[in-house]
This record gives C-alpha cells, sequence and structure tokens, in this order.
C-alpha cells in the first residue's frame, strides 16, 4: 500500500493530481483485493455463475421481444377479425337494402370476410398459444438465472458482510498518514476542541447531528459535521369560493333580461411551517492567527473562462481602491495586498487584522488559494464558503452538501457480481478522497497552519461520558424516528437531541428529546371582492404548528470494534449484561463501532 509519510502538503493541489489520486485509487484496488483474500471468497467461481446469470438474462431478453411481438401479432388479428365481422355485416345489410340483384355479390363478399375473420382468429390463438410457450421458456430459464445468482451471492456472502463503516477513511489515513482521520469522535478529541479552541456542540433543539467525523491535519484537530436542520419558512395556502350572482344585460332586441353568473373566487393566506434540510461544516482548529477574523463566499468564477476572470479582477480592483480610501477616513486598518488576484478571488474584505491575514496568506498560501479556486477541473473550484473566527476555521462547500460520501451505508456496495462489487467500492472511494479533500484544501493550502502543531494535550474530563453528544446524536438518527418522536407530530422532520444523564461502565445513559411540531388545523377567512361588487369572505384552511417535544431514555456505548470484532464480541455474550439490565425494547443498532438501542427499564 503506497504511502506519503514525508511527502508535503505545501502545494496540496499539484500533491492531488500528481500522486495522492493514483495512489488512493491504487490502495482502494489492493484494499478490496485483500479484502476479497481475508474472506475467502472465490471470484472465478463467483464470476462462472455471473456469466451464467447474465447469459440466461440475455436469452429471457430475446425471449421477451419474440413473446411481445406474438402479442402484438396475436392483438392486430384480433383487432382483423373485429374489422372482418364488421365487414362482413355491412356488406349484407347493404346486399339486403339494395335487392335480390347484389344479395348474392353481398352474401359472398361477407363469406369471403367471414373466412378472412376465421384466419385471423385461428392465428390469434396460435400467437397465443405461442406466446404461452415462450412465457413458459422465460420462466424456465428465469429460475436457471435465479439460482446462479443465488449461487453468486453465496459465494460472495463473507465479502459481502464484511464491508464496514470507516473503509474509506482507514484508507485516507493510510496513504497521506499526514492527515488523520478517527475512528469515532471521541470526547478526548471534543475536549481538545472545546478547551482550546473555543468548539462547543450545539444544545438547542433545530439543530440535530446526522453523522459526524473527525480526525486532523498534523496534529491539528478537524470535525466534520453533518446536521440534520429545522428551521420555519413561510407557507401560501389558497382557499376558494363559488358564489353565484345575478345581473341585467341586454337581450339584443331593445330589452333587458336576467343573466344567472358563477364566479371562484381566490383567496390566499401566508403562515409559517417548519422546513428541514441538511447542512455540512468542517470545522478546523489551529492557533496560527488567533486574534484574526474574516469569511469569504464563493464568487461566480467557475463560469468563467480565463479572459473572463481577468476582467473580474480589474473590476474588483476600484473596489479595492474604494475600500482603501474608506478605511483611510474612517482611521481603519485595511490595507490591500499587492496580489489582485487573490484579493478578487478570495475577496475576504471584512477581516479585522491585516498583520495576522498576511501570516496566514504568505505568497506561496496565495499561489495556492488561487489555484484551489480556479481548479473547478481537477477539484470543484470555487464552492466554498470560508470563515475564520480567532482559533476556528470553518468551511462549507457546495460538493459536500450533496455530498453521501461521509455516511456512506456498506450495504450500498453488497452485490452477487464480485466485478460490480469491486467497481462500486472502487467509485466510491475516488469519491470520498475528493469530496473530503477538496474541503480540506482551503486549509491545507495555508502553509503557516501546517507549522502549528500540539500533540502533548492532556485529557481531564474524566466525569463525563463514553461518548460525545455528537455520537450520540448520530446514532439516535440511525434508528427509527419513530422511536423518539412524540404521537402528535405532524411535521415532516424531527429534530434529536441527545444529552449525557450517567455512565454505567462503558454504557451512556442519554436522553434524546425530539423537537416537532403538532398541526393544529386553522381556517381565516379572507375579504375578496366579487364580480357582483360585494366582498365575501374565503375561507382558507391552514395548518398553524406548535412545537411539542418528548423525551425518551437511549443507551449507547463505543464499542472501539470494527463489525466483525463488535460481531464476535456480540456473539460471545461480551455484552448481555448490560444488555438485560435495561432491558432494550427495540433492535440494537451497531454503527460506526457504536452499538446503542431503547431501553425498557427506564
Amino acid at each position: 500500500m503506497e504511502t506519503f509519510k514525508n511527502e508535503s502538503l505545501l502545494e496540496p493541489l499539484e500533491f492531488y493530481s500528481t500522486q495522492l489520486k493514483d495512489a488512493f485509487h491504487n490502495n482502494a484496488v489492493e484494499f478490496f483485493d485483500e479484502l476479497t483474500k481475508k474472506t475467502n471468497t472465490n471470484v472465478e467461481e463467483n464470476q462462472v455463475e455471473c456469466r451464467a446469470y447474465y447469459k440466461e438474462m440475455e436469452i429471457i431478453k430475446g425471449l421477451k421481444k419474440k413473446k411481445g411481438l406474438r402479442i402484438f401479432l396475436a392483438v392486430m388479428s384480433i383487432i382483423g377479425a373485429v374489422a372482418g365481422i364488421v365487414g362482413a355485416i355491412v356488406l349484407i345489410l347493404m346486399a339486403v337494402n339494395q335487392g335480390t340483384i347484389s344479395m348474392g355479390a353481398g352474401i359472398g363478399g361477407a363469406v369471403g370476410c367471414f373466412a378472412a375473420t376465421g384466419l385471423l382468429i385461428f392465428a390469434a390463438v396460435m400467437c397465443f398459444m405461442k406466446a404461452a410457450k415462450l412465457q413458459a421458456e422465460i420462466d424456465e430459464h428465469q429460475k436457471k438465472a435465479d439460482e446462479h445468482k443465488k449461487k453468486a451471492y453465496e459465494i460472495m456472502a463473507k465479502l459481502n458482510d464484511s464491508y464496514d463503516w470507516n473503509m474509506a477513511a482507514g484508507l485516507f489515513t493510510k496513504t497521506t498518514p499526514l492527515i488523520q482521520l478517527d475512528p469515532t469522535f471521541n470526547p478526548q478529541k471534543y475536549d481538545y476542541l472545546r478547551s482550546k479552541y473555543g468548539y462547543e456542540e450545539y444544545d438547542k433543539g433545530d439543530i440535530s447531528t446526522v453523522y459526524v467525523q473527525s480526525g486532523s491535519i498534523l496534529g491539528n484537530p478537524f470535525v466534520f459535521e453533518k446536521n440534520y436542520v429545522q428551521t420555519m419558512r413561510d407557507h401560501r395556502y389558497e382557499g376558494t369560493l363559488v358564489i353565484t350572482y345575478s345581473v341585467t344585460v341586454s337581450d339584443g332586441k331593445g330589452g333587458y333580461r336576467r343573466e344567472t353568473r358563477t364566479q371562484t373566487l381566490h383567496a390566499y393566506y401566508t403562515a409559517p411551517e417548519p422546513a428541514y434540510y441538511l447542512d455540512t461544516w468542517l470545522i478546523y482548529g489551529n492557533e496560527a492567527a488567533p486574534k484574526l477574523k474574516f469569511s469569504r463566499r464563493p464568487t461566480n468564477i467557475n463560469s468563467m473562462n480565463e479572459k473572463q476572470i481577468e476582467n473580474y479582477v480589474k473590476s474588483f480592483d476600484k473596489k479595492l481602491d474604494k475600500k482603501v480610501e474608506k478605511s483611510l477616513g474612517s482611521d481603519g486598518n485595511f490595507t490591500r495586498l499587492a496580489n489582485e488576484e487573490f484579493e478578487a478571488l478570495f475577496n475576504a474584505l471584512d477581516r479585522d487584522h491585516e498583520t495576522e491575514f498576511r501570516v496566514l496568506f504568505t505568497p506561496l498560501g496565495q499561489r495556492n488559494m488561487i489555484a484551489l479556486l480556479k481548479a473547478k477541473d481537477v477539484g470543484f473550484g470555487d464552492d466554498f464558503i470560508f470563515k475564520k473566527d480567532h482559533m476556528l476555521n470553518y468551511v462549507k462547500s457546495s460538493h459536500m452538501q450533496s455530498s453521501d460520501v461521509l455516511d456512506k451505508n456498506p450495504d450500498d456496495f453488497v452485490h452477487f457480481d464480485h466485478k460490480v462489487a469491486k467497481e462500486l467500492f472502487v467509485d466510491y472511494c475516488d469519491r470520498y478522497l475528493k469530496d473530503v479533500y477538496f474541503d480540506l484544501a482551503p486549509i491545507i493550502s495555508i502553509p503557516v497552519y501546517q507549522q502549528h502543531k500540539d500533540i502533548n494535550y492532556i485529557y481531564n474530563r474524566k466525569d463525563e461520558g463514553n461518548v460525545t453528544q455528537a455520537e450520540a446524536e448520530a446514532a439516535a438518527n440511525s434508528h427509527n424516528v419513530g422511536l423518539f418522536k412524540h404521537p402528535a407530530t405532524r411535521s415532516l422532520g424531527v429534530i434529536l437531541k441527545s444529552r449525557f444523564q450517567r455512565k454505567e461502565g462503558d454504557m451512556d445513559i442519554t436522553n434524546v428529546t425530539a423537537y416537532s411540531f403538532e398541526g393544529i388545523d386553522r381556517v381565516a377567512y379572507v375579504p375578496v371582492m366579487g364580480g357582483d361588487g360585494l366582498m365575501h369572505n374565503v375561507p382558507v384552511h391552514w395548518i398553524e404548528y406548535l412545537p411539542i417535544s418528548k423525551t425518551t431514555p437511549f443507551v449507547v456505548t463505543d464499542t472501539n470494534q470494527d463489525k466483525s470484532g463488535y460481531r464476535e464480541l456480540y456473539q460471545s455474550g461480551k455484552f448481555n449484561d448490560s444488555i438485560n439490565k435495561f432491558g432494550n425494547s427495540s433492535a440494537i443498532l451497531y454503527k460506526k463501532r457504536m452499538m446503542s438501542f431503547v431501553p425498557k427499564n427506564k
């Protein structure tokens, strides 16, 4: 397995393009091959069964086409037969109406139609019989295909069962040990981020962690948080009312008449409703430039060519002149950098400490950031928010918002065909590297961040739990939300918040509070002018959402085992005493080393 123990991250884009990308891909291939050997998966036998399966499916495909053609011909024959019968009846009726002279001809024509109809009916019957025969052949080949597929699955059983969470994360760390990804976000790493850098877990009931991945770059800690967020938005409800009224209109003859008209009135009423979305952030701690705060958002340079970017930079230069002029007039401390392209593309004009800003963005740091922002073909270009708040750095990219790489379910790699399974796994690993690396890239692009490393931190919070709040929430979110939500819940989403209560050995007893909304049906009457010149109260049915919550005890523990190790311990009865003590009322769930369940004995 290829690694880069001595490789510098000083030029992160070049490192990814020329070395890391291919090395990681090759390591993923090697990892899957080793997993295949470890599980004694007979690839040759599997491929024999798969080829036989695919061959049977091709035969079935051909037979289905033939069957479809037979049914089509049968239907067309029936249509022709019906047309023949109708034609014969028409000829007979025409002959009767025209008299005895044409009777013979009419009857002769009708006989011909009936004869043709008989042939068509016979053809239809034969086609249906052939279709039925073909269906029997299809069923026989499907039976054979299913048998081959079953055998292929049996050969793949141990390999399919060996897929685990964190496989790609482990590969990442082995490939480039300068960037470490942790098996879990443990209390030690949380306390390190909290006490040294000011990181805090979010306690309010509108954000719940569904997945968390911690790690470090040259010893400096970071954490990816994938959160489920609740917000409020306006919803426009519509109501209608049908009115009837009379009007006097001209009858066109100099007089008048009364005419009844009907009109549907439309009315609208706007009220708040809860909305939910996933939100992923990278939070990184580093002591460098501890007084500095700034923020930047993506520009639209991803849609520009080089000439357009050049024009954008020139236009931005005028904005910088105004910023400098304003700063001088207000005794501010803003000083523009000589690198106009960096100023325009990074666009962090709200920085509040020029000296520390220059400490971070040295000429090399500026070049790295420009290359990253313009690298939409290699990476994602300028798709990220970057905020620095003293010693904490926050990165939010567009690509990670729609990515599934962090919490990819390992069951998604399960397949009967070894070749396909390998392609699924390696493709995922390639995406994992790209998505994660280019979230870290804005941090790695700053050379001074690699020069600050603290490995001497001592964990002192012995009174807290075995599991962080984030991991406990992620575990709770892996269960069926019905275990936690209030029975009166009407909102589409539910926010789960975990709060540590006490330790029972290796087990943490937490309270999971489910925050949601009940919906009360309301009616608003909105006055609308009708065609009769009168105001009418149009009823608009709407829902008033009121917050509700329910708290449920929850047990979670870090097993410190991968899936196979956990299974061995579980089958050996290692957890029996603890589980029996609580009397789990829901299925025990294992995910990313965490075992969790809702206890009966609350």
